[in-house]
């Protein structure tokens, strides 16, 4: 491939799109060649803060001279066919999580691409925190013996699930799919695939007001709003929790769209086993670790690291250590031009296939086996 890296941004409705392109824009081998977004003033609205220039279709955009990597930060329901238009023509893609809006849409679209030779992966920031890489380091020496039980928690601020990502006509459901979606990306990532799923949804009737601070009415506006607000009456779900059934062991994730902290800073991984117990947290990144027997370095008794990172209502939504080192990823697989996608199409799949067993199982009241193809 080329010596220089080009960039083009299909989709420009996702808040993740401004710490990737400040990101991008940092990297010396790297030209933004444009965006494209069916929404021109959107589009226009992206330009006039990055810098970037606007296209008048996805298909000028993707033809411009050199472009060889796409990021694409569109609505769920569009994304599928903006990797399928990038990868056909030979481009590395990074997509906006969750990638597709239901199992079927994942699936056709791992289908469609899975054997087409270009970098690919979705853009789930959160499994690059710092916490992550010391919980799999952990899991790998062993040092918390045989886990049996473990559980994950995400939410949104108050007001979040109202948003207009988790309110898309055609998504499998609201915030439980489309920030829960981070949690079941790091507990497959972590633990691998549950064979089964219990899960219950909870939809709130309007209730009481409340002050939502932070609220983005859309991708353009600023985080300095507040705005009055029912709790409930949402387009999807208010809250969920589900028990999922590893063999081995069993995991509780639960999400709530009604939670007083900022964004993820309240998000957390608990694990539950013989020999030790470890509490998490993504971002700000920290644990806590309780070791029982001495293990290799590990003496018994409690153990504590934090990382510096950012705190307050932009959490997540501004450049952290997450969106670094996952940039730094991906432009690494782009320059080496690393096609080797199995874990992130098993991965990307597996993660909707457990949150619709949850959906399902939601509807039914029954444990939902989790449909497994990789």
């Amino acid at each position: 491939m080329s010596d220089r890296i080009h960039v083009a941004i299909v989709g420009c409705a996702h808040p993740h799109i401004f710490p990737r392109i400040e990101l991008l824009q940092a990297e010396p081998d790297v030209t933004i060649a444009g965006c494209y977004d069916p929404d021109r003033a959107l589009a226009e609205g992206i330009s006039r803060r990055c810098n970037i220039p606007v296209f008048e279709s996805v298909e000028a955009l993707l033809d411009s001279p050199g472009v060889n990597f796409v990021l694409i930060e569109g609505w769920d329901t569009a994304n599928p066919d903006y990797v399928r238009a990038a990868a056909r023509r030979g481009y590395a893609v990074m997509v906006e999580k969750p990638g597709a809006p239901n199992l079927a849409e994942m699936q056709r679209l791992i289908d469609d691409i899975r054997d087409i030779a270009v970098p690919f992966q979705v853009g789930y920031m959160l499994r690059f925190s710092q916490a992550v890489a010391h919980i799999r380091r952990f899991l790998t020496d062993g040092v918390l013996g045989q886990i049996t039980l473990a559980r994950f928690h995400a939410a949104a601020p108050v007001g979040g699930a109202a948003e207009i990502w988790q309110s898309v006509p055609g998504d499998m459901g609201g915030v439980v799919f489309t920030d829960g979606c981070h949690l079941v990306d790091i507990i497959v990532h972590l633990l691998g695939m549950p064979k089964s799923a219990k899960g219950m949804l909870l939809k709130l009737p309007k209730g009481e007001t409340v002050l939502a601070h932070g609220f983005k009415r859309d991708t353009l506006s600023e985080l300095d709003v507040t705005v009055e607000m029912p709790i409930g009456d949402l387009m999807y779900e208010d809250a969920g929790v589900a028990t999922l059934d590893f063999g081995d062991k069993l995991a509780v994730f639960d999400v709530t769209g009604w939670e007083a902290h900022p964004w993820v800073e309240a998000w957390r991984v608990e694990l539950y086993g013989t020999n030790g117990t470890l509490h998490a947290g993504l971002n700000p990144a920290w644990y806590r670790l309780y070791v029982r027997n001495p293990h290799g370095s590990y003496q018994p008794g409690w153990h504590s690291w934090e990382a510096l990172d950012s705190l307050g209502i932009g959490n997540s939504l501004v450049v952290d250590n997450n969106y670094s080192a996952e940039i730094r990823h991906m432009l690494d697989r782009v320059r080496r031009w690393d096609t080797d996608n199995a874990v992130w199409m098993a991965e990307a799949e597996g993660v909707i296939a457990v949150l619709d067993a949850i959906f399902k199982s939601a509807a039914t009241g029954d444990a939902i086996p989790v449909e497994q193809r990789f």
